[in-house]
């Protein structure tokens, strides 16, 4: 929330939120969203698509941090989704499951939890335009089959080996990689580095502000 305040974006523009997966560090604001946008509406309407095994833990949530539906300013449709197409309209959003949370579902069954270790990534068609969002993957093997006829990929450095971006920016394949999910300040000064000595000029950086054009 801070960092589209700080950006610029207003809040009341946003009608579609896509959740790649329920770590908390993707959704742990999702409920100060909800407060944000139930200040400042009026009956407008925010969809929300989540992945299905979180659609029924974070609607019980959000009575608890008093925000249920029924008091809401604001028309909420929170929707769950699985493999394949999620939302088709002016743009079109196609979830593509990886093996990011895999290591976790024998864990979390042993402890008695429901937990299914869904995770996707996200593929967004505009026109004739197409994005790949890459979310938290397991490995880049998750990525491989995908990184064709992209005009971006916007990719996570946590979870790969990142001489594998390195490999496929070789190819003419995807118009550029946005790098994000970054570690330390001193990784991502080493990651600049590594990107300036290559020459390569379709790998960027991810940071606050930065805009792409489509």
């Amino acid at each position: 929330m801070s960092s589209m305040l700080r950006c610029g974006f207003d809040p009341m523009k946003l009608e579609r939120v896509f959740i790649s997966h329920a770590h908390s560090d993707h959704v742990a604001e999702l409920t100060l969203l909800i407060q944000t946008l139930h200040g400042m509406s009026h009956g407008r309407k925010v969809q929300m698509y989540l992945p299905e095994e979180f659609v029924a833990p974070f609607r019980a949530y959000l009575p608890a941090v008093y925000l249920p539906p029924e008091r809401l300013r604001l028309d909420l449709e929170v929707s769950g989704y699985n493999e394949g197409a999620v939302f088709s309209g002016d743009f079109q959003v196609t979830a593509i499951a990886n093996s990011h949370q895999a290591k976790l579902r024998d864990e979390m069954k042993r402890l008695g939890f429901p937990n299914k270790g869904e995770s996707f990534s996200l593929k967004i068609d505009v026109g004739n335009k197409s994005v790949l969002y890459s979310a938290d993957v397991g490995s880049f093997e998750d990525l491989r089959g995908q990184l064709e006829n992209l005009d971006y990929a916007i990719i996570e450095t946590t979870h790969i080996d990142i001489r594998d971006i390195f490999d496929h920016a070789l190819k003419p394949t995807v118009g550029a990689f946005v790098l994000t999910h970054l570690g330390s300040s001193e990784e991502v000064s080493e990651l600049r580095r590594k990107i300036e000595g290559s020459g390569l000029k379709n790998l960027l950086i991810a940071e606050d502000g930065l805009r792409l054009e489509l």
